[in-house]
């Protein structure tokens, strides 16, 4: 593959496997997991890892693992995408300097074993100034790209305003992005993402990701995360549709809140990949299970679920969440 092509873009599957998860931050993460997670993923055609030195031992998991399935995978069939400029909660914890951008990257390549890095995205953005984005990390990461060390170089954040201008600045200037990451920004609770996406392209952005279809772990039936930052009013709304879930559907049909979530997020085609956490090798199925039963429903059945039941409540939920449709949380968050 020639330096800085952005064409490695184009064989990146359309489900990612997001590593963050390997932290610890939702639950215990085992190497054996991350292990096995890595693996199920590979095996059934997943070809793109998500990381973040900001992940906790992340990055240090994902490496072992990476290093463990060589034989079985070679690093050329896969992608590896990380994250810079974010090493903490506050505001203080980022650096977008020059010099750490050359460390950091270094850094995530000795982790995870290799000699070059597929994606590296500056990490939420919306913590630092834009000039710190666009003048300081994004022109270091491009040297490393023309030198081949970074293949292909983007950002990633939460609010969507905020990534399109850094993107129609790098436009402006002849060097547009080739990846943008948004999470939470499209999911059973909000849709924003879809209005930015033409934008996006327009501004000369390859590859969009949306990650995290289960809103960080709020479109579970388990306990949402306490350091969630969605309102009451969501969390109530999502938990009211939990209740609706395993009373009608779960025992009869075997069907979750996560999975709808998954299937509505799946369902949008806007975007080149959806990227999914998954510490576990049943994790990684049941995500992979739930985006081929979206495609297939939509070839045969429009997109609905086969049973009416499941189907009727499945309305039901979206119905519930329709209010929250354009909702989202401040970033950063007041006491960052």
């Amino acid at each position: 593959m020639p330096v800085g092509d952005r064409t490695s873009l184009e064989s990146l599957s359309k489900v990612g496997l997001g590593c963050g998860v390997f932290s610890g931050a939702y639950g215990p993460a085992s190497q054996e997991n991350a292990i096995e997670a890595v693996r199920t993923a590979f095996s059934s055609g997943i070809n793109l890892v998500d990381t973040s030195p900001y992940y906790n031992d992340s990055e240090i998991k994902l490496g072992k693992a990476l290093l463990a399935l060589r034989p079985e995978f070679p690093r050329s069939s896969y992608h590896i995408c990380t994250k810079l400029g974010r090493y903490g909660y506050h505001t203080a914890d980022f650096d977008y300097s020059r010099e750490r951008v050359q460390a950091s990257v270094s850094e995530s390549m000795r982790r995870m074993h290799t000699d070059y890095l597929d994606i590296v995205l500056c990490h939420d953005v919306e913590f630092v100034s834009i000039s710190e984005v666009v003048d300081q990390a994004l022109p270091e990461l491009f040297v490393l790209k023309a030198k081949g060390i970074v293949r292909n170089v983007g950002i990633s954040g939460y609010p969507l305003p905020v990534l399109l201008e850094i993107a129609q600045i790098q436009q402006q200037r002849g060097n547009p992005l080739d990846v943008v990451l948004s999470y939470c920004n499209y999911n059973l609770h909000c849709q924003t993402l879809k209005e930015y996406v033409p934008r996006l392209r327009d501004a000369g952005v390859t590859t969009i990701i949306a990650a995290s279809p289960l809103s960080m772990g709020l479109l579970t039936s388990g306990p949402t995360p306490e350091w969630h930052p969605a309102k009451d009013e969501v969390k109530s709304a999502v938990a009211e549709c939990v209740a609706l879930v395993d009373k009608t559907l779960v025992n009869k049909h075997g069907v979750t809140l996560a999975e709808m979530a998954e299937k509505f997020a799946f369902g949008f085609d806007g975007v080149d990949v959806h990227l999914v956490g998954a510490r576990t090798k049943e994790e990684v199925m049941r995500a992979l299970s739930a985006y081929e039963s979206t495609q297939e429903s939509k070839m045969s059945n429009g997109g609905k679920y086969r049973d009416e039941e499941v189907q009727a409540v499945y309305e039901q939920v979206k119905e519930i969440l329709e209010p929250f449709s354009n909702y989202t949380w401040p970033s950063p968050p007041a006491d960052a």
